[in-house]
């Protein structure tokens, strides 16, 4: 039975330990180890990296192993395990081995969790219940965020880790709670009898691919883009008056409160009008807060650049699972799928951190902004051709 209740608290808590330290982790590594900006955005490519590798085959884990609730716990606790690891350390070498551990966590808990949840409502409400659930993750970013902002005065750039210690707790907790779905739960959507998808028909998937580089050139200008106003705040704190991870909370709180109302919306709207329409719109808002991002400069700037970012990538995670099990249902493997489009767009987003960094290097901060508005034109043009070969079907 379906336990709306726990589910959102479950969602609530996870978000800020599925992130790991997020958009704050530039901004400790800048404050706590003194790194530079290009040291930290090769550092994030690393870790980007690390978990592209894992993203298909922990998708293929949960289509195999089933019981995704056990999954998402242990997922979560692998998470915690590696931030832990690389804030005790300190040295790069604890890092990298952090970076790795929170990959391999991250990796199973995102398919866990949309398979978990096509199994208590099915795949014809998925899409509502997505974006119920992506609110409720918001709405834990937000509560996260806040705390960051309220205690980063005593606590400074470590606050982020007080407060993803309390939050992992909370989840296991929740998790615990939380009821597991009834019925099997491995091949969801493969009917009964019926034989996985090998690897040859896997590669003939064209929607699948189109779909998944789409969201390849939309997080290769979106990935670095509030990791770049953090550090610009860093570079530019002396001016402002205020410290970064201050200005980095009031981005998430502004950006997270939007996200919510982007949530629900967009899950009620890819029930209504389908998914490749919404993917469409997101991706055309990208080039525009890249351009105000780049001469908003003063913080009041903000706000726009993250209700922006709510409005683009916020829709962008909501319709992502319903999407990728649209194009791969019947298949068996509607969790390898999810993540083999997870680990394309995951190229995107940890080259996004290097491609930031080296536009910081050479053309400077407005300039850095501008070139990431680019490639998500390219995705605009990709998610126009994916709506012109799936119209008619239920992703439309």
């Amino acid at each position: 039975m379906f336990d709306p209740a726990s589910s959102a608290a479950v969602n609530f808590f996870l978000a800020d330990v599925a992130g790991g330290l997020g958009p704050f982790l530039p901004t400790w590594f800048a404050e706590a180890l003194h790194w530079s900006p290009e040291r930290i955005g090769l550092i994030m490519t690393l870790g980007g990296v690390f978990g592209l590798l894992l993203n298909t085959p922990g998708g293929a884990l949960v289509d195999r192993f089933g019981r995704p609730k056990r999954l998402v716990m242990a997922g979560s606790s692998l998470i915690l395990l590696g931030v832990a690891t690389m804030v005790i350390g300190h040295a790069l070498p604890y890092v990298i081995a952090g970076e790795m551990i929170q990959a391999m966590g991250a990796a199973v808990v995102g398919p866990a969790m949309a398979a978990t949840t096509i199994l208590y409502v099915g795949k014809r409400h998925f899409p509502s219940q997505q974006g119920r659930n992506s609110a409720w993750s918001n709405a834990g970013n937000v509560s996260a965020a806040i705390l960051i902002f309220l205690g980063a005065r005593h606590y400074g750039a470590n606050m982020p880790l007080l407060v993803l210690a309390g939050m992992a707790a909370l989840t296991l907790i929740t998790l615990v709670i939380l009821k597991a779905p009834t019925g099997a739960s491995s091949r969801i959507g493969l009917a009964s009898g019926g034989e996985p998808m090998g690897f040859r028909d896997f590669v003939r998937q064209r929607p699948v691919f189109i779909f998944a580089v789409t969201l390849l050139f939309f997080n290769l200008g979106n990935g670095a883009m509030l990791p770049l106003l953090g550090l610009r705040l860093a570079h530019f704190g002396g001016a402002h008056g205020n410290d970064a991870t201050r200005w980095m909370s009031l981005c998430v709180i502004v950006s997270q409160f939007a996200m919510i109302g982007v949530a629900i919306g967009a899950g009620r709207l890819a029930e209504q009008i389908g998914r490749v329409p919404l993917l469409i719109g997101a991706c055309a808002l990208l080039p525009v807060r890249a351009v105000v991002a780049a001469f908003g400069i003063a913080p009041i700037w903000l706000i726009p650049v993250e209700i922006l970012d709510a409005a683009g990538a916020g829709t962008i995670g909501v319709i992502t699972p319903p999407l990728a099990a649209d194009l791969s249902w019947g298949s068996g493997r509607t969790q390898t799928i999810l993540g083999f489009v997870m680990t394309v767009q995951g190229i995107g987003a940890a080259f996004s951190n290097a491609l930031g960094g080296a536009l910081i290097g050479w053309l400077g901060w407005k300039f850095a902004f501008l070139g990431l508005g680019v490639p998500p034109l390219s995705a605009l043009a990709l998610a126009l051709w994916l709506r012109s070969m799936t119209r008619g079907h239920s992703t439309d």
